[in-house]
């Protein structure tokens, strides 16, 4: 008995010592892993909302995705950010990265049956040789969700058994900002910095026979190889990755990148930071996005500068919910600062569209040229040579909507591709009142946002209650027998209009043996402006006359300062136009 009690402790034991050095292995192994979770969750800045959406993103841990890549040449603008000159193919498997491919937009991707353009791409295109509609002009909607589905069709047309899981889009500014990161770059015996690499990809590119199938379906392409040294740069350098992915947030906040996702999830996470190039929803406020297509225009976006004022005139009408009726109008001035450097500037060739809420009432300037649910369009086909400028002007009265519980809001739209166009928004509030409008420069009822637009910016502004007293502006005689007093607000009738509220008076300043007995008949009021009707007034040229007036009011019952008010007018000379009045201040 003894015996077997010993040989089966001795059994028992090893297991017994094991057990508690596994657990504690086991608890290194899961504080690691949840250390380097952190610093990776850390490491992400901007982008900690895709740590929970990797499985989701990467198709980890048993499925695939594949991503279009486009890059897309802001120098050659179009709706979406440029044209597309190199599109690529992202894929991961089971999570993990497996490989990015670039292609020529002139290659197998266009090897499909004809498809009818949109009208204005075949009236633009109409002498460069156009074929049909194609992949490198599917980005034709402004709205980027829209394009990416318009170019995943035309993706599978000769790619039909790939799906595509979503489109990441990126301009050649946000490419210069990336080789900035490292440069120079030595990729294919090209040296390559932020300075020079539109010339040299430009060159590379444009050195070909364009009229020899053969050179242009085989011409180099150094786009695959600097992305990928990139992002072997960046990962050998795990320093860098902070840097790069600010790089890339910022790209994406200023539309040099955008994306669109197959997926919910990933695709909600994008759209409400922004960065899925979608237009502005309708019914939530005023909104403003110009947009520019370069269709055969070279790249003379490079020397095109845009100039966009908005002016919005408050009025004392109020619409059907009560809120005063907003009049805009929008002018755009597009200038051509480049010469004649024909493969680079030449004339230029685009379309003009400037989206304006829906339910916007034109007056002046344009009819609706496209039919769409989110926005009006108002298109302009637009030719411009170096050293011209054009200027487009539409006025039209905006919908109630733009006010949410007094409170005025718009959202100027950047357009994809674009940098710091200028924009100037200048609001005049109805006379006596006051704005309160964050972001502007408010001087009493004018405020003006002035800014360079790199980003999408949302602006708001409110009425405030007049407190101030009308103000006189000028005050002359302006007929026989009669004065005229002019007011910086509309006056109260009521009071305005009071004979018994006024006296004039000839002070005899230049003949003190004539005396004017001058009576006040009756009183006009024409809104900010009283008009005087007086009998009794000779012809007295210099002479002054004294005119006092009390109990004038606003529409707000605010009353003027100095009750009475005297100011002094003079009698022009009879060769002369109405001499300046004086104010008694």
């Amino acid at each position: 008995m003894y015996e077997r009690n010993y040989y089966k402790s001795s059994r028992t034991t090893p297991a017994a010592h094991h057990s508690p050095r596994l657990r504690r292995a086991m608890y290194f192994l899961a504080a690691l892993a949840a250390v380097v979770l952190f610093l990776i969750w850390l490491f992400l800045g901007q982008f900690r909302f895709m740590f929970w959406r990797y499985s989701s993103f990467t198709g980890f841990p048993f499925g695939t995705r594949e991503y279009l890549v486009l890059f897309q040449n802001n120098n050659e603008l179009r709706p979406t950010g440029g044209f597309i000159s190199t599109y690529g193919v992202l894929k991961f498997s089971h999570g993990v990265y497996s490989g990015l491919d670039f292609y020529d937009v002139y290659g197998g991707v266009d090897a499909h049956p004809y498809v009818e353009p949109p009208l204005v791409l075949s009236t633009l295109l109409e002498n460069e040789d156009y074929k049909g509609h194609t992949f490198r002009d599917a980005n034709y909607d402004p709205d980027f969700r829209l394009s990416a589905d318009e170019l995943i069709k035309f993706y599978g047309m000769t790619k039909p058994d790939e799906k595509i899981d979503g489109v990441i889009a990126a301009d050649f500014t946000f490419l210069e900002n990336l080789v900035a990161l490292y440069e120079p770059m030595e990729v294919d015996g090209y040296s390559l910095t932020k300075d020079n690499l539109f010339e040299t990809l430009t060159t590379v590119a444009s050195d070909i026979d364009r009229h020899n199938e053969d050179a242009l379906q085989n011409r180099k392409n150094i786009t695959t190889p600097l992305v990928k040294s990139i992002i072997k740069k960046t990962l050998i350098l795990p320093w860098r990755i902070g840097t790069a992915l600010d790089t890339l947030a910022q790209g994406f906040k200023e539309k040099h990148v955008l994306a669109a996702f197959e997926r919910s999830g990933i695709q909600s996470s994008f759209h409400m930071r922004g960065w899925d190039g979608a237009l502005p929803q309708s019914d939530m406020g005023d909104a403003l996005a110009v947009n520019e297509g370069n269709y055969g225009g070279m790249k003379s976006d490079r020397y095109l500068t845009r100039d966009v004022e908005y002016e919005l005139n408050v009025t004392n009408r109020r619409d059907v919910l009560g809120n005063p009726v907003v009049n805009a109008v929008v002018t755009i001035t597009l200038t051509h600062e480049g010469n004649y450097n024909v493969p680079m500037s030449g004339p230029y060739t685009g379309y003009l569209r400037v989206m304006i809420p829906i339910g916007s009432d034109i007056v002046e300037g344009a009819t609706v040229t496209e039919e769409r649910e989110d926005v009006y369009v108002l298109g302009e086909l637009v030719e411009l040579n170096p050293g011209e400028s054009v200027t487009y002007s539409y006025s039209y009265e905006l919908p109630e909507y733009v006010w949410n519980d007094s409170t005025y809001y718009l959202h100027l739209h950047k357009q994809p591709g674009t940098n710091a166009d200028r924009y100037r928004v200048i609001v005049h509030a109805p006379d006596g009142m006051g704005l309160v409008a964050p972001l502007f420069t408010v001087h009493e009822n004018l405020g003006t946002y002035d800014t360079f637009l790199d980003t999408d910016q949302n602006l708001q502004f409110s009425l405030t209650s007049d407190e101030n007293p009308p103000r006189v502006v000028s005050h002359e005689i302006t007929g026989d027998n009669e004065i005229t007093i002019a007011f910086n607000e509309q006056l109260n009738t009521e009071h305005a209009g009071n004979p018994g509220n006024y006296s004039v008076v000839d002070t005899n300043f230049k003949d003190a043996t004539f005396t004017d007995e001058i009576t006040v008949k009756s009183v006009k009021v024409d809104g900010s402006a009283v008009i005087l009707l007086l009998s009794g007034m000779t012809d007295q040229p210099s002479e002054r006359y004294s005119v006092s007036f009390k109990g004038i009011t606003d529409t707000t019952g605010n009353l003027i300062k100095e009750n009475p008010r005297v100011v002094t007018v003079v009698a022009a000379l009879a060769d002369t136009a109405s001499q300046p009045s004086e104010t008694n201040e």
